[in-house]
Order: C-alpha cells, then sequence, then structure tokens
C-alpha cells in the first residue's frame, strides 16, 4: 500500500505533530512514510546513471565522460507475428533487454547508461522467407535504409565524442545484421569508437534449449513466433498474447528450407512451430539466459576484447532463403525509388 496525501497532511501538519507522532497507529505509518522515501532514494543510484537521451538538454550531454557514457539503442522491426504476437513482438523483447543492460552499466562505478528511443525500423520480414513480399502487419524498410539510419546515427555520435554505442536489435534476418554491423564497422574506422550489434555475433546462436525432446520435435527449427518467441511475449507483455494461441496448429520445419516450403503455403497463417506449447515459465528462463550471456559479451565488448573478430551471425548464414529472394525486389525497389527523384525532384518549384 502507498501512502496517501492524506496520510502525508496527518504526518507532517503543524499542529499536534509531536502528540500523534506516539500514537501506535501513526507510528506504522511514519515508518511507511520514511521506508517509502528511503526505498526511492536508495534505489536511485543505479536509475541516477540510467539517462534518457530524449530528456537532457545541451548542459547535460556536455557534463558526460564520454569514456564512460554507454549509448544504448534498442531496435525493433514491425514485423507480422502471426494472430496471435503482436507486430512489435521482436521490438518488445530488445526493448526490456535494452534496459536491464542499461541498468547493468550503470552499476559500473562511474558508468552511465544513454538509452536513445527505440528505433522501429528493421529489415527482412520472416515473410520473405515464403516470397511474399507485403503481408499484414510488415512494415519494414530496404536493408540499405537500415544500414543508412545507423550509420547516420554513428556520425552524430561519433562527431559528439562518443565511443560506446550498444545496438540492442535483436532480429533473425542476415541481412539485417549484416547491415548493422557494417554500420558499426563504419563507426569504429571513421570515428574510432565502438558500436557493437549486440545479436550479431555467434554467442546469440550457441544458447541452452530449454524444450524438451518431445516440444522439439513438434516446434521445429526455433525461427519466428514459434514456441519459444510467444513464451517470451507471455513473459514480458501476456496481455498483447492472443489468448487461443493454445489452439494454434502445428507449422513446423526441421530446416530453414523446409519452413520456406511452410510459408509458401496459400493459407499460411504468418508463424512458425509450435506456439501452443508456449509457457510463461519458459519465456522467463529463456529471457534469463539471454539477459546473462549479454551481459557478458557486454562487459567483454567494455573491457576491450577484440570482440570484432568474432564469429558473426550474417557470415554464417548468409544463404537464407528469404533474403536472396529479397534482393532483387530490394535493388528494384531502391531504382525505382531513384528514378522518380531524379523525374519529380528538379520539377519542384523552389521554395
Amino acid at each position: 500500500m502507498h501512502p496517501t496525501n492524506q496520510d502525508f497532511e496527518r504526518t507532517l501538519g503543524s499542529s499536534g505533530i509531536i502528540a500523534r507522532m506516539w500514537n501506535p497507529n501513526l507510528l506504522v505509518r511514519h515508518w511507511a512514510v520514511f521506508g517509502f522515501f528511503i526505498c526511492t532514494f536508495t534505489g536511485s543510484g543505479v536509475r541516477g546513471q540510467v539517462l534518457r537521451f530524449a530528456d537532457l538538454n545541451t548542459r547535460d550531454f556536455a557534463a558526460l565522460d564520454r569514456d564512460k557514457t554507454v549509448v544504448v539503442v534498442p531496435g525493433g522491426i514491425l514485423e507480422e507475428h502471426g494472430p496471435y504476437l503482436p507486430a512489435g513482438s521482436d521490438g518488445i523483447f530488445n526493448n526490456r533487454l535494452a534496459e536491464d543492460l542499461a541498468a547493468e552499466i550503470a552499476r559500473r562505478p562511474g558508468w552511465k547508461a544513454l538509452v536513445l528511443p527505440m528505433i522501429p525500423l528493421g529489415a527482412g520480414s520472416a515473410s520473405e522467407i515464403g516470397k511474399r513480399f507485403a503481408f499484414p502487419g510488415d512494415c519494414t524498410v530496404l536493408p540499405i535504409t537500415l544500414r543508412a539510419i545507423f550509420m547516420d546515427l554513428g556520425d552524430q555520435l561519433g562527431k559528439q565524442g562518443f565511443r560506446w554505442v550498444i545496438v540492442v536489435h535483436g532480429h533473425g534476418d542476415p541481412k539485417h545484421n549484416l547491415m548493422l554491423d557494417e554500420a558499426g564497422d563504419y563507426f569504429h574506422d571513421i570515428y574510432g569508437g565502438e558500436m557493437v550489434n549486440l545479436f550479431g555475433y555467434l554467442w546469440a546462436m550457441d544458447l541452452k534449449d530449454f524444450r524438451t525432446a518431445e516440444e522439439r520435435m513438434q516446434d521445429g527449427q526455433p525461427e519466428h513466433a514459434t514456441m519459444n518467441e510467444t513464451s517470451w511475449i507471455l513473459a514480458l507483455r501476456p496481455e498483447l498474447v492472443s489468448p487461443d494461441y493454445k489452439t494454434a496448429k502445428p507449422k513446423s520445419g526441421k530446416s530453414i528450407q523446409e519452413l520456406a516450403e511452410v510459408a509458401s503455403q496459400k493459407d499460411w497463417p504468418g508463424y512458425f512451430g509450435a506456439p501452443a506449447l508456449a509457457t510463461k515459465q519458459l519465456g522467463e528462463q529463456s529471457y534469463a539466459q539471454w539477459l546473462e550471456r549479454s551481459k557478458d559479451f557486454l562487459r567483454k565488448v567494455l573491457a576491450g576484447e577484440n570482440y570484432r573478430n568474432f564469429p558473426r551471425y550474417s557470415a554464417l548464414y548468409g544463404d537464407d532463403p528469404g533474403d536472396k529472394g529479397a534482393a532483387k525486389l530490394n535493388e528494384r525497389l531502391a531504382q525505382e525509388h531513384e528514378e522518380w527523384l531524379k523525374k519529380t525532384v528538379p520539377k519542384r518549384p523552389a521554395h
């Protein structure tokens, strides 16, 4: 129970305060109020080091120690996740992980985490695996657009002297990760800092599978909106999961090639695997593992280990059929954009 305004008024009022303090019932209230302030201010030690980029003014930015400030950039592709999960499922996971990593950074003596608002843009929807390039709920950008956004972001942060940038933009598309990797390499080469695509390295694939053997058989390869991802959202934002996920029919495949066949079926509902097997408990267990492994990787980065030579996800999984199918379409769209601009923009009247 939180103290009410009336409790504060009775506690701090000027008339008869000494006499009332000896009232046993009010003593409980006094200690409740005292405890409230103690918890608030002692707990703010960590929170006080987690800063919001959008909330700061120029003096605030000038006061930041660039060598001990880590810019945390959460991302979240808007991508259909079938009839049971929201289009922003990736962002829900990434945003929570970004907040927890920011708190971890703030626990380091003298360090601060500077959190940007989530960037809700990504490339390569899972629908592309089945050669579906316009699926209800998808709102993606071209891979080159994603790269340009993060290179632009790197320019702004680099010119202001920031050295550490952690991009928390987990999404399974190899091209998506390649674009983030290249933006990070650009930041390193031009500004001498570290702009890390957290999920771009193979540690993110070397995780314990908490599914039972029977569940793995039914769920198949955990690619998109499967048992695992449904469990994550049940753990993080259960109100956004449609209750009838428990009746979902399996749409499983043992390999990315089999999943491509599933996704190309006329009545494919937009998910893979067996979401009906999902549980909140599995989501909590799985998220805890992601968090601990992310913290471990973050510590290596901030300790100066040469993480950039670690094996990269985009290199190993570059043969993704979704990327191959989308490549020509993306090139054509980029060309169409450019041709439209050349044809239209010069005709506009000068302002």
